[in-house]
């Protein structure tokens, strides 16, 4: 019998985390000859996550879980739950079922077929206002055109992957991380299958258009170095203009006498300048600040608490923690 490792980051799931094992394993349960277990990661959650993780873990016995110390993030919470999978094949997925248990029989049926990822994309989401959707089709052009990566439009961290993919993943060990690039980085043969997402019916999203920001930039500055390149070819383009209208400006004072430059000119000339600067200071200060988190050889996260026979440090009493 095969096994399967579900990957579940967590993040105030509170609400719906019961939910979504109670659906998931009417899912599981209608699939034979392949074992299943959950692998729930507890992100630093500010409600009861942890304790509804327990509750559960005492309930179903395929259910391991992992409490952070803190809230270290969704990509350091999938490399967490990577790293204690032992499966043949591993799923990474959401707790709030707007990645849907549904799909696993074709996920399946991928691998068994000889892919080694069976990877999901979104064609439509309801609910989702054009500002966001113009935004992430943004983001997909802008990283498939500017990084090394490739990923079609709506691709998701939902996927279903061969033991030697997690393997490969799991030596690129760099505190920041940004897994959609690091899945396609490594390579391997994957198949995408596309289903329509609908919003959460329980709890709420920790998503913010701020976060979304931040995540995209992330995925750009994680795998390509073309911002830099961007300035650098900037740079030589205001150069030769600069070149082109000091010698414009000498030829007209030789045989126009001085000429008194204009104040809106030297206004623009000052503003577009400084702005440009700024901008170059603050890409390059991404880029900086990188190298600063990565040469501090921290670890991506730190567990509080796990009920994993080889890292056991649950307390007997967790009152304090309600």
């Amino acid at each position: 019998m095969k096994t399967i490792d579900l990957v579940v980051p967590c993040y105030n799931e509170e609400e719906g985390l019961e939910h979504f094992v109670l659906e998931t394993n009417k899912v599981i349960d209608t699939i034979p000859d392949y074992s299943f277990r959950y692998i729930l990661i507890n992100d630093g959650s500010k409600d009861k996550t942890y304790l509804v993780m327990k509750k559960l873990a005492a309930r179903f016995s395929n259910i391991k879980y992992i409490s952070f110390s803190r809230n270290f993030g969704k990509e350091a919470a999938m490399y967490a739950g990577l790293q204690h999978c032992d499966a043949d094949y591993v799923v990474v997925m959401d707790a709030d079922l707007q990645h849907p248990p549904a799909v696993f029989p074709q996920m399946i049926e991928a691998m068994e077929q000889g892919y080694d990822c069976c990877a999901t994309k979104r064609d439509e989401r309801e609910g989702e206002s054009f500002f966001r959707g113009f935004f992430s089709k943004l983001f997909f052009t802008l990283s498939n055109k500017m990084t090394s990566v490739k990923n079609p439009y709506g691709a998701m961290d939902y996927r279903m992957m061969t033991r030697q993919m997690v393997n490969s993943i799991l030596e690129l060990s760099e505190v920041q991380r940004f897994s959609k690039g690091i899945f396609s980085w490594v390579g391997f043969n994957t198949k995408w299958i596309s289903f329509k997402t609908v919003d959460r019916q329980l709890g709420t999203t920790s998503w913010k258009f701020s976060s979304l920001l931040r995540y995209a930039i992330d995925g750009i500055t994680c795998f390509s170095v073309t911002p830099l390149r961007f300035i650098a070819v900037m740079g030589a383009i205001i150069f030769f203009i600069s070149l082109i209208y000091i010698i414009i400006t000498l030829v007209q004072t030789l045989f126009l006498g001085v000429i008194t430059p204009g104040y809106v000119t030297t206004m623009c000339a000052i503003l577009f300048l400084g702005g440009l600067t700024e901008m170059s200071i603050g890409i390059l200060g991404e880029y900086i600040g990188r190298i600063y988190m990565e040469t501090k050889e921290r670890p991506i996260y730190i567990t509080k608490f796990s009920n994993f026979e080889d890292e056991n440090n649950e307390e007997a009493d967790s009152g304090s923690y309600e």
